[in-house]
């Protein structure tokens, strides 16, 4: 049995492809960029990365292997190791026999798809017809069957001029928008589930993350922090060619001047408002666009609509996102599988001592505030100069749009 001689891989992008041709152009070179440092990264063979209109192609001598980690980079929709030929009907056709004696499974349905761009004698159909008969004459020891509308096993042919692609592979990828095409932004993370999926949304349509975790020592166990690098890492991993930084914020201090100075039943309350405070003073340092939290609504006493309202307003100047507000556990869980960040699950640990048993669930503004007036503030302004810093990725500068 031949087997095919795979050289490329074949790179598709999604909603990038409606954008102008002045956006479409700019965001395919952040893309081939952030491919390239992702190939870099794992230490696999480039030759050339080629942008032609709707594909990126990269040419590699390992291109299965290349193909399942471009797979990982945001603004990939999937991609396929291809084996390139003339794009003439003969070389076509014997190329697309090899893939099918290799790649093909004993008694499976079977179809042949075909895609043409260019000016040429045959038709995608003429492909089709061709191709699908030649692999049911010449295999007739696999019994294969015709299934146009649902096969199990596909051969396809893209034809681009005076080239032709075949693949019989499809690697699923992230999909979104190339890293880079938006600014920075503040991510709060914890040990939970949530927080990580409100950050990897955010990520996927081409922010920057800026990771901020909140350690309430001596009122949390001891592997919380831990727990959270590791989810931030995580994370991360997902980004290519760009610097990743985690703050570790003690957070300690203010938790006790709020147990002082307000009631039990807000603690939970006034915790968030100076998690955000804190989270916007990064923002600053780091000429973030948004804070993003990973709260749900309803899901806590503190995640109530009216309680979210109160939260918010103790920062009014940048955006607040919540990507997760409008999901329910089964969607976070089934996220969280699929980024990575399920197993962490398994050692969720108390986050924190303070939070009351009967919390409020509609917190008044003018009451919160009053409790305020009472609390130093300034200490804030102390965690985050004793914050520590991780760098869990190193690289280039964002750009600035």
């Amino acid at each position: 049995m031949m087997k095919p001689e795979y050289s490329a891989v074949l790179v598709r992008y999604g909603e990038i492809g409606i954008k102008s041709k002045q956006t479409r152009k700019r965001m395919t070179a952040l893309l081939a960029r952030n491919i390239r440092s992702a190939i870099k990264e794992n230490k696999l063979p480039i030759e050339k990365i080629r942008r032609e209109w709707g594909r990126i192609f990269i040419e590699t001598s390992e291109p299965e292997m290349v193909a399942e980690i471009t797979a990982r980079v945001f603004g990939v929709v999937s991609c396929s190791p291809v084996a390139i030929s003339p794009a003439t009907i003969d070389a076509m056709l014997d190329v697309g026999f090899e893939l099918a004696q290799s790649e093909f499974k004993e008694g499976l349905s079977f179809a042949v798809g075909a895609r043409r761009i260019g000016n040429h004698t045959f038709s995608s159909q003429d492909i089709r017809e061709q191709l699908g008969a030649k692999i049911l004459m010449e295999l007739p020891e696999l019994d294969l069957s015709v299934d146009l509308s649902s096969p199990q096993q596909t051969v396809y042919v893209e034809v681009r001029n005076e080239r032709a692609y075949l693949f019989a592979k499809t690697v699923e990828g992230v999909g979104g928008m190339p890293t880079g095409t938006q600014g920075k932004v503040v991510c709060t993370v914890s040990t939970g589930l949530d927080s990580p999926i409100a950050a990897f949304k955010v990520m996927k349509r081409g922010c920057i993350p800026i990771f901020v975790y909140f350690d309430n020592t001596p009122h949390s166990q001891e592997a919380c922090t831990d727990l959270a690098i590791r989810q931030a890492q995580v994370l991360a991993d997902y980004i290519y060619g760009f610097e990743v930084k985690l703050y570790i914020i003690p957070h300690g201090p203010d938790l006790d001047v709020i147990k002082n100075c307000a009631v039990e039943r807000a603690t939970c309350i006034h915790c968030k408002r100076n998690m955000l405070r804190l989270a916007r003073e990064i923002a600053i340092l780091e000429d973030a666009d948004a804070i993003v939290t990973g709260e749900i609504l309803g899901e806590q006493a503190s995640q109530t609509s009216h309680n979210l309202r109160v939260i918010s307003s103790a920062v009014c100047d940048y955006p607040i996102l919540r990507p997760c507000v409008g999901d329910d556990k089964v969607e976070i869980l089934e996220m969280a599988r699929n980024i990575g960040t399920y197993k962490f699950a398994e050692e969720a640990v108390s986050c924190c001592s303070l939070a009351p048993q009967y919390p409020l669930l509609h917190a008044k503004l003018i009451d919160i505030e009053k409790s305020e007036k009472e609390m130093d503030l300034s200490i804030l302004h102390e965690e985050v100069k004793s914050a520590q810093i991780e760098y869990l990725r190193r690289g280039r500068s964002e750009p600035r749009h």
